[in-house]
């Protein structure tokens, strides 16, 4: 079999990458919406435009800095560059996005439309992190080793993105918490972040010549888009955020007025879920191995689904604290499964185009979570201004209570029976990777051989 040949503390170092990206990425995700709805007290209306415009700029941007790391050539390698570059800005962007400079609606939509195309455009920067996984890691075991240390660190990172905010944000209307929080976020990031630059991102010399290839941007996508299995894939992930964006969103609202507890009980009830995620990383992994991916990432949604239904009735915490630690276990299988399963697609690309392109798949991939977050947005502005909620009122009605809900449930529920269709047609079975993993080995082989030529 072939291996890459990395020691632990490479694989280790590489997956504390995760844990800063889903850190950052989640204190973003969980808490602009509520901080510029509840804080702030700009109209819904404003925050949903600034996300749906700021989607034109993610169909360009993501997808571009995945092709443009594909084709770029330094003594550092390929990702590296990039990834050094968009670290400093996200950190500052991380604490100056909590410090709108006036309470005019209409330039503080403006300030938070171009805090998201900056924080998006060095995000995509740092995420290519990603990208170095199926390239660094071909085999099936090594795989499932690496991403079992990746979904814990992300778990990990998840789970940070929940607890830190609830110790610093005692009440959701008052500002000054939402920004201590950036700064301890920041620091916290920036630390990891360089643990996983100096010692976790590397380059296999076999891929050093990939750069060289035919494909302009334009090509590139076409290509990548005729691969029926991607585009059932960028479906399921699309889907995957989808589920994960409303119910953070929506958790902080649904704890203070469905449930009647403080931000940082709310912020256990997260936090239960992905630790016991966590937990439930080693079975899945072993499902993997035994199953597939195609069947566990199936078994792990189906799951979650249900275990989540009694979040309809339940109206105290206890037991939608135990549903949540119910539902953690589903929940690991499809954090566990999600990022595996495109390695096997961009495999596949390189055995039919000779290059491996992870920057464009990745990009494009990053395009569609950010797709995902604006559906999010819009799904919640559209139960909010229906049941009255246009602005941040402390007293909802029955009727917003019951959109929460559904909020929390139903729509998730949707996404997985949609995703679970997906799956179906999808095309890579567990043996049709067994035969792609010996097709690789002598690929590779060939490229060892042709790099020692030119040498």
């Amino acid at each position: 079999m072939e291996s890459s040949g990395f020691g632990k503390k490479q694989k280790l170092s590489f997956a504390t990458g995760s844990f800063s990206q889903w850190f950052i990425n989640g204190a973003f995700n969980v808490w602009v919406f509520t901080f510029y709805f509840t804080a702030v007290g700009l109209p819904v209306s404003y925050i949903m435009l600034a996300f749906v415009m700021w989607t034109v700029w993610n169909a360009i941007n993501d997808p571009l800095i995945g092709y443009l790391s594909d084709r770029t050539h330094t003594r550092w390698g390929r990702r590296k560059p990039f990834i050094i570059i968009g670290t400093i800005p996200i950190l500052i962007i991380e604490i100056i996005l909590w410090i709108p400079p006036t309470d005019n609606h209409f330039l503080t939509f403006i300030y938070l439309f171009i805090l998201l195309v900056c924080y998006d455009t060095f995000y995509t920067m740092v995420t290519l992190i990603d990208t170095c996984f199926p390239e660094l890691y071909t085999t099936v075991e090594e795989r499932a080793e690496v991403n079992t240390m990746k979904q814990v660190l992300t778990t990990l990172g998840i789970i940070m993105a929940f607890i830190v905010p609830g110790i610093f944000i005692e009440d959701l209307t008052e500002q000054s918490g939402y920004l201590l929080n950036g700064i301890v976020t920041s620091i916290i990031v920036g630390l990891t972040l360089l643990i996983t630059i100096k010692w976790g991102i590397k380059e296999r010399t076999e891929f050093k010549q990939d750069h060289i290839h035919g494909f302009s941007f334009i090509e590139g996508m076409k290509y990548t888009f005729k691969n029926k299995g991607y585009l059932l894939y960028v479906v399921m992930f699309f889907l995957h955020e989808y589920m994960i964006l409303v119910l953070a969103t929506t958790i902080p609202l649904y704890g203070k007025h469905i449930l009647n507890i403080s931000p940082f009980e709310t912020s256990l009830l997260l936090a239960v879920l992905f630790f016991v995620a966590i937990l439930s990383v080693a079975i899945w992994m072993k499902v993997d191995l035994k199953l597939g991916s195609r069947k566990g990432y199936a078994l792990s949604m189906i799951a979650y689904f249900i275990a989540t239904l009694p979040l309809l009735i339940f109206t105290t915490y206890l037991p939608v604290l135990i549903t949540f630690i119910v539902a953690g276990v589903g929940f690991g299988g499809m954090l566990y499964f999600i990022w595996l399963i495109v390695a096997d697609i961009i495999d596949d690309d390189e055995l039919k185009t000779g290059v491996r392109r992870e920057g464009t798949f990745i990009g494009i991939s990053l395009f569609f979570m950010r797709l995902a977050m604006i559906l999010s947005i819009v799904t919640i502005s559209l139960v909010f201004v229906s049941t009255g909620w246009e602005e941040y009122a402390p007293n909802p009605d029955a009727d917003l209570l019951l959109g929460l809900r559904l909020i929390v449930v139903v729509f998730p529920g949707l996404a997985i029976i949609a995703s679970l269709i997906c799956l179906y047609f999808y095309p890579y079975t567990k043996e049709k990777i067994a035969e792609m993993k010996e097709q690789m080995r002598e690929l590779h082989t060939k490229k060892k051989e042709r790099l020692a030529a030119s040498k």
